[in-house]
């Protein structure tokens, strides 16, 4: 299946699955191993979405991190498909980017690229190889390819993948880590 046609399914797939109460048991299962993960604990800063709809929520893990004295930066999208990580704090003014995610207004006055540690985003990992599948745009595989960091995705189990079920390219960048309390696909 094209990669086109299986992320279409997969938003879908995902979609319904975040509506259930098995959905919210997994993603505080997911926080748990997070939280005690050895890369998260250390790190000082931490890059993270703002998350939407039919996505792990971010903001317990973001004030964890406040809680922790981590500093918190959130990707500040650009038009050449570019990206930065501002810092984010309980007063940075947010505005929606184009594809309708949060972001800093003022991002140019505290950037970290990369931070010490990515939460990346997707809509479906892969054990083999450690494989993400993205929304499409490809900000973190353009970012990761130009800033190597440390990278964790979380992945409820409609989004874990033991064999990679999508097209890979040369251009797609793994993922170092994938926290899952999967029911293998």
């Amino acid at each position: 299946m094209d990669k086109v046609s299986f992320r279409k399914e997969q938003i879908e797939t995902v979609s319904k699955f975040m509506k259930t109460e098995q959905a919210q048991k997994e993603i505080n299962q997911i926080y748990l191993q997070l939280f005690d993960d050895p890369s998260f604990q250390v790190a000082q800063s931490v890059g993270i979405t703002l998350s939407v709809d039919n996505e792990i929520p971010t903001f317990p893990i973001i004030n964890r991190c406040w809680e922790s004295g981590k500093k918190v930066y959130v990707p500040k999208t650009f038009s050449d498909y570019s990206m930065t990580f501002a810092r984010y704090d309980a007063n940075t003014e947010l505005v929606a980017s184009t594809l309708g995610v949060k972001e800093p207004k003022d991002y140019q006055a505290d950037t970290l690229d990369p931070p010490e540690l990515i939460i990346v985003p997707g809509i479906a990992f892969s054990e083999e190889g450690n494989h993400r599948l993205g929304f499409g745009s490809g900000y973190y595989d353009r970012y990761l390819a130009q800033h190597p960091t440390k990278t964790i995705a979380l992945a409820v189990s409609r989004q874990y993948f033991v064999k990679t079920p999508w097209p890979v390219y040369t251009l797609d960048r793994p993922v170092d880590q994938i926290i899952s309390v999967a029911e293998e696909n």
